[in-house]
């Protein structure tokens, strides 16, 4: 069986498995290489002595040489990771707007956040509007285009979610572009849980005119609050990048570390707050087939995964009533990102919408898509959004 923990949170994370109805979960092993290029500037300045010297010629014009260096090569301020950041966390670059970070390379935004660009699409508009019929096209004489980008997370307080860093892109007009394309293929997943050592990987879309593509460049900043600015990356294909590592398992430092390693043991109720309680009352078992089973319309799902199902009880005993989606429920496994929990009509599903007044509970099913081969499975949850560190149960 796979240990599970619950820790109290939101988000949610696309993982699958095959149709058999396996009641275990095997470990899985990754690792990942990074290769990471970096290029320093040196300025020089004038020398100086004592005695006045006549820097001008016979028209008036100064005749000292311009020392100021030229701004060609990403500063490379931050060498390697800081005192904030987990063991094993990628180094990266700060590019700016004249030296962005080159395509493959690996980007410090700032907060533990790293970002890499492994693809581009100057036009993908095509591509877009094939992926659902209702998209609207790009305004005449534009098109959309596609970069694909990993991110990763490698600071010490986890969990994070992907919608904290910002990322934008600019053209050769030097103005922000627009990044509603409508529905896109392999989306960058923005309202997902990471923990210290999670990347994850997809595409981010914008509208460009021909003349936005010549100095187009995507900027960003994982620290809204940090002084340290935007990171520019340079916006082209580059085939064979190492990809940003994913560092397996919970993390030593990482503020979500100790509970994940130290569930509460399957059966033991946890006050989360709020006046809400939490059991795990069943182990995690494969439930894919019954799933498939329940409606036809349900998708299977992606080859290599599975549906996961978990029996939990959440109570109430606070004052009055309080909704049952007040409780987030999520779950992640050793890859360090949060695992997806669309699995479709699942059979005797939680009913997370009713109203539980004092001394009440809602018992029932919650489904997670994770690998077939996960290992570390835990579920985490919190009442409301008051608490950073979620709760853990195992369910096991």
């Amino acid at each position: 069986m796979v240990a599970l923990a619950l820790i109290v949170g939101i988000g949610v994370v696309a993982t699958g498995g095959d149709d058999g109805d396996d009641n275990t979960l095997a470990s899985v092993t990754t690792t990942a290489a990074v290769d990471t290029s970096t290029g320093d500037t040196t300025a020089t300045a004038p020398t100086s002595s004592d005695e006045p010297t006549d820097t001008t010629d016979a028209t008036g014009e100064s005749t000292v040489p311009d020392t100021e260096p030229d701004d060609t090569e990403p500063d490379d301020t931050v060498g390697e990771p800081s005192g904030d950041e987990v063991a094993g966390s990628p180094p990266g670059q700060r590019g700016t707007r004249d030296a962005p970070v080159a395509a493959g390379d690996i980007a410090d935004i700032g907060g533990g956040w790293r970002l890499q660009v492994t693809g581009f699409i100057p036009d993908a508009t095509d591509l877009i509007m094939g992926e659902f019929e209702f998209n609207d096209p790009p305004p005449a004489g534009s098109a959309f285009t596609i970069v694909t980008v990993n991110l990763g997370y490698y600071g010490l307080e986890d969990p994070k979610i992907t919608f904290e860093p910002t990322i934008a892109a600019v053209g050769g007009n030097n103005v922000e572009l627009e990044s509603s394309c409508g529905l896109i293929p392999d989306e960058l997943p923005l309202f997902v849980d990471v923990f210290a050592g999670g990347v994850v990987s997809g595409n981010i879309c914008f509208t460009t005119t021909p003349a936005d593509l010549d100095g187009f460049q995507l900027y960003a900043i994982g620290d809204f609050f940090s002084d340290a600015g935007d990171v520019f990356l340079e916006a082209a294909p580059a085939e064979g990048a190492e990809p940003l590592p994913t560092l397996k398992g919970p993390q030593t430092g990482a503020q979500a570390t100790p509970p994940r390693l130290d569930p509460a043991p399957l059966g033991t109720t946890q006050d989360l707050g709020e006046g809400w309680s939490v059991t795990v009352t069943g182990a995690a078992r494969d439930i894919t087939t019954l799933v498939r089973d329940e409606n036809p319309y349900n998708e299977p799902p992606p080859p290599g995964f599975a549906f996961i199902g978990v029996d939990v009880t959440y109570a109430f005993d606070g004052p009055g009533s309080d909704a049952a989606f007040t409780v987030t429920s999520s779950a992640v496994d050793d890859f360090n990102v949060q695992l997806s929990s669309e699995c479709g009509l699942v059979p005797n599903a939680i009913d997370s919408f009713s109203d539980v007044f004092s001394g009440g509970s809602v018992s029932g099913l919650l489904c997670f898509v994770a690998p077939i081969d996960s290992s570390g499975l835990v579920l985490y949850a919190r009442a409301g959004f008051e608490n950073d560190i979620p709760f853990v149960f195992a369910v096991s």
